[in-house]
């Protein structure tokens, strides 16, 4: 039996959403859904500096961003975080609620055997699609899939690991046996 990048993908995805999200899979265990659809545990981000634009409802983590939930665990050079609404003249952001994340420099996200990384990634919460790219490597204890592109549509539950542009390489897949069983 082969065993299944599904949840990392997934996992993949839903780290980079920071809101309750109803499309986790009812066979991951709560720390591997993600940041947000947990509403249980807090989100813990950590940066060398933040910049907060309000009225565009806006925020900017940079340097050594860490972002921790549970088990689960983000880290990337920058990270955009765009909220919902603008907040009227003079006043706080409505809403905390997260309409977009975007991840530069080198995105990792890990939660206890599993990895996934990329150059950059993004997560939009009203398409319920992500997006990791460039030099995409998953890894589910000693099990490797490579290619240049993740696409994952939370909807559907799909996902997609595409070698990039003709010519540039193929996506690569080693799994290795399973100890003791046939």
């Amino acid at each position: 039996m082969t065993p299944s990048f599904r949840p990392l993908l997934l996992a993949a995805a839903l780290c980079l959403a920071a809101t309750g999200h109803a499309a986790a899979q009812a066979s991951m265990s709560d720390a591997f859904k993600g940041f947000g659809s947990n509403t249980r545990d807090p989100i813990q981000i950590e940066a060398d500096s933040l910049e907060v634009r309000d009225r565009e409802a806006f925020a900017l983590f940079s340097g050594n961003v860490q972002v921790r939930q549970k088990d689960t665990v983000l880290r990337t050079a920058r990270l955009r975080v765009f909220y919902e609404g603008k907040a009227a003249e003079g006043s706080p952001t409505t809403s905390q609620r997260i309409r977009r994340f975007e991840a530069e420099g080198r995105v990792s996200i890990s939660q206890g055997d599993q990895s996934v990384a990329g150059d950059s990634g993004w997560f939009d919460m009203r398409a319920d699609q992500a997006l990791l790219t460039g030099g995409v490597v998953l890894t589910q204890g000693k099990n490797v899939a490579k290619g240049e592109k993740l696409t994952i549509d939370l909807k559907s539950g799909q996902y997609r690991l595409d070698s990039g542009a003709p010519g540039k390489g193929r996506v690569q897949i080693v799994i290795e046996p399973t100890q003791g069983k046939p």
